[in-house]
């Protein structure tokens, strides 16, 4: 399977994910699209491009039983 297959998902559920880099940097953002060896990211109010070499994990934000965002450490 490749990576771009396995980030599909979090295109196809349209919700927040966090996304932690390989420099350290974690990023909380909706993916919207996934290209050749990049994904196209929304932060809040602006749009990125992030390259999926430097990416080592990505996953849902967690929410709590009553369906809020828990505080993420």
């Amino acid at each position: 399977m490749k990576i771009e297959d396995a980030l599909q998902r979090f295109v196809d559920d349209k919700e927040e994910c966090i996304i932690y880099t390989e420099s350290g940097i974690t990023i909380i953002a909706r993916i919207l699209e996934i290209g050749d060896g990049f994904i196209i990211i929304d932060e809040k109010d602006s749009e990125s491009v992030v390259n999926i070499e430097h990416i080592f994990r990505v996953r849902s934000y967690p929410k709590n039983e009553k369906g809020k965002k828990k505080v993420v450490f």
